[in-house]
């Protein structure tokens, strides 16, 4: 191995030596979705509870780097609030390519980096789809089931990488630098997933914790300071530290500019873990098709791959009575019950007034979830499901969803993803502020700062 180019040293110099000019529109119009998508969740998300307390830890040293909403902290602690704020409404962007989450750990640490510089609308742009291509790599070479079944968190462990990209692509790093980058990110790569089980807060901090690692890596590595070369492929790299059966090969495939992955990125439409999602859109149609209400229905069963057992099913006396909002986010029953009594799993279903709802909670028991092990077939890239709904005459209905509402395969609309954006923006700040920010993102490759966007926040 001594002698040749690791993959951390390859990834670098692609990055390094990419062409802007190059990147096909349909990438750019993405990213720019990827950021409004990103904003409304930070907006939305920057005066809730879980926000508030971690402002009231880092906002103590005011710095140069805008924070949601309206505050100033230094670079890396603008990336920590703001990951958190983005990630805390659950209705952040996904990737199954990436593994998680690219847009609470890549754009919050290239926001406060590309602020702290004063850099261009397009070189964040830039920055954005750099990061999602090396989340991306990482993702596919670490295999995140696997990820999972040890507790890490591969929005944080994968993130940190893309992130990293991102910021040492905006601070101009060259490719030995940002080779260094990378090992460094290796080492402060983390996230813990046992909130999982009972609705605990720190799911929201890993990619808060992620993004800030981002931040210092690129910075140490400009400084000078060196991380190890084969930092994902050697013997005690990260392949081997955080799954047990990594292609980590496959973190070289397409490395020919031919693929954009930022593209593959994912929206959401409800309010909850991403595993909810099928079983959400099987139900609404089921229940719309067929002029269903919900004192039509005498049992609702769902057939889930292992995975959404493991997130959004067990310990199941925890998930038919979820203790907290945060629960009530990666409880089965729970959003299955507001979909088919409400027709809508957007924030407001998740208030302690709607926790406490005694309709809500009854409606669950009608929830049965299994595993039959049919849905398991379409991972690592599908989170399918299968629904049957059993009215109270006897009629039975039935639909699996593959594709999720607001994945590339079933896309939301441009306009779908304004309302999104204008809607969580309105639980913090004006309309006619929210549209500023929207226009101001349309138009990222023309501004001259990105200052030009942050003003507006």
């Amino acid at each position: 191995m001594q002698g040749d180019l690791s993959y951390s040293q390859k990834l670098a110099q692609y990055y390094v030596n990419s062409d802007a000019h190059a990147i096909p529109e349909s990438a750019i119009a993405h990213a720019k979705n990827v950021i409004v998508d990103w904003a409304g969740c930070g907006i939305g998300g920057a005066n809730v509870d879980s926000t508030k307390m971690v402002k009231s830890v880092f906002l103590s040293n005011p710095g140069q780097c805008t924070v949601f909403c309206g505050y100033k902290a230094s670079v890396e602690n603008a990336a920590f609030i703001n990951g958190a704020a983005s990630h805390a409404l659950e209705m952040d962007d996904a990737s199954y390519d990436a593994g998680g989450h690219p847009a609470v750990v890549i754009l919050p640490a290239a926001m406060a980096v590309a602020e702290m510089l004063n850099a261009s609308g397009k070189d964040f742009l830039l920055s954005v789809i750099w990061g999602y291509d090396m989340m991306t790599r990482v993702g596919r070479g670490l295999v995140p089931n696997n990820s999972f079944e040890q507790g890490w968190h591969p929005t944080a462990i994968n993130g940190i990488f893309g992130a990293t990209v991102a910021v040492a692509y905006l601070m101009g790093l060259d490719a030995g630098q940002m080779a260094n980058a990378m090992g460094i990110a290796g080492g402060f790569a983390s996230g813990n997933l046992e909130c999982y089980a009972d609705g605990s807060l720190t799911k929201r901090l890993n990619p808060a914790n992620a993004a800030m690692g981002a931040v210092n890596a690129a910075r140490l590595a400009k400084a000078g300071y060196t991380g190890p070369k084969w930092v994902f492929e050697g013997k005690h790299g990260f392949f081997r530290s955080y799954t047990d059966d990594p292609t980590p090969e496959r973190m070289l495939e397409n490395l020919d500019y031919s693929e954009y992955p930022v593209e593959l990125a994912a929206f959401k439409p409800y309010a909850c873990c991403r595993y909810n999602h099928a079983p959400i859109d099987s139900i609404l149609g089921l229940m719309s098709d067929n002029g269903l209400k919900a004192n039509d229905i005498e049992k609702i069963v769902v057939d889930t791959c292992h995975m959404a057992i493991r997130a959004v099913v067990e310990p199941r006396e925890i998930k038919y009575n979820p203790p907290n909002e945060v629960g009530a986010q990666f409880s089965l029953p729970y959003t299955a019950a507001c979909a088919a009594l409400f027709a809508d799993v957007s924030v407001v279903q998740f208030s302690d007034e709607k926790l406490a709802d005694s309709q809500i909670r009854e409606f669950s028991k009608k929830i049965d979830m299994i595993h039959t092990g049919e849905m398991d077939k379409y991972l690592p890239d599908i989170f399918a499901a299968d629904v049957k709904i059993f009215a109270n005459d006897g009629r039975t209905f039935s639909r699996m969803t593959k594709f999720s509402k607001g994945d590339p395969e079933n896309p939301m609309s441009a306009v779908e993803i304004k309302e999104k954006f204008m809607s969580l923006c309105q639980m913090t700040i004006a309309a006619d502020t929210a549209s500023k920010v929207y226009d101001a993102i349309m138009q990222m490759d023309k501004l001259d700062s990105i200052r030009d966007l942050t003003k507006w926040f």
